[in-house]
């Protein structure tokens, strides 16, 4: 296995342990599945194992893991609207 193997593959094996991990924490109740960290994780997570799989061309993967971290990217973007809207209901 080379160098570059090895990389890949604990790229993907760190994003496969984010979405899990942050699946735990959601359904745990330590995180709300609305939060910046469970997007996060997801969005992160994703991306880490799109890029092991494009490595491996693992292409049919890769389109589920890319909507996964658009969703994300989504609820992401969703969350920050939300809090931005709470600070300017706070300030006026």
């Amino acid at each position: 296995m080379s160098q570059a193997d090895i990389i890949y593959n604990v790229l993907g094996i760190i994003g496969a342990l984010m979405l899990l991990f942050g699946f735990y924490r959601a359904n745990s109740g330590k995180w709300s599945s609305k939060s910046a960290g469970y997007e996060l994780d997801n969005l992160i997570g994703a991306s880490l194992i799109i890029v092991y799989q494009i490595r491996y061309h693992a292409y049919v993967t890769v389109v589920v893991n890319t909507i996964w971290a658009i969703v994300a990217l989504w609820g992401l973007s969703t969350f920050i609207r939300r809090m931005h809207q709470h600070r300017k209901k706070r300030r006026a």
